[in-house]
């Protein structure tokens, strides 16, 4: 009988390095004869996904916050059986980003996060073995984005990105998140990580 996987979740505000760092451990874990399976929240590309972007990027039209909600759980209900064949049969789970963003995220518009566990509780969300949050300043967040050519509704606004700083703070004291510094250069933020990882592999 295999030995159950392990779901890790990689967080933090926009430019953070979640992408670059989802990357670096799976090459790392893969290298190491683990079977990794990649995700990605919003996930672009699939229609759930696609509505949400679509949202983010455009002023034509808005949800409320409930209306969000329930599209952002959504995406994740979509997967729920498949992560959890992919647990049962041994594999490591690598997401960026998931219903731990969807917490920090709508608590700052009204959402009351026991609202928002007993909608984790009632959809049965598969619940992360370990979340890992790379924390950089909103200074450094607005700057690294500006590269991009386009911003979504969150990641121009300043005053936003302070309040979401905060709330990332919170919810990875409330949550014990595993903190990591994410200002630093990539390879020593890597190796953080994989030291973190290799405690529960």
């Amino acid at each position: 009988m295999n030995k159950r996987g392990n779901f890790i979740v990689i967080e933090g505000i926009d430019g953070c390095g979640k992408s670059t760092q989802t990357k670096l451990l799976s090459d790392f874990l893969s290298q190491n004869e683990h079977h990794i399976i990649l995700k990605k929240y919003p996930e672009y590309g699939k229609p759930i996904g696609d509505l949400i972007n679509n949202w983010l990027y455009s002023k034509d039209y808005d949800f409320n916050v409930e209306a969000q909600t329930l599209l952002y759980f959504a995406d994740f209900i979509k997967d729920k059986e498949y992560l959890e064949n992919n647990l049962k049969n041994g594999r490591i789970i690598l997401s960026d980003r998931y219903f731990t963003s969807t917490m920090v995220y709508q608590r700052i518009k009204g959402m009351p996060i026991s609202k928002l566990n007993i909608l984790a509780q009632t959809f049965g969300l598969i619940k992360p073995d370990k979340v890992i949050y790379l924390r950089i300043s909103p200074k450094t967040s607005f700057e690294r984005k500006l590269q991009q050519k386009e911003l979504d509704r969150h990641e121009g606004d300043k005053k936003f990105l302070n309040v979401l700083f905060n709330n990332f703070e919170k919810t990875a004291r409330e949550c014990n998140w595993e903190v990591v510094d994410g200002e630093r250069p990539i390879d020593k933020v890597t190796k953080d990580i994989i030291n973190i990882i290799n405690k529960i592999i």
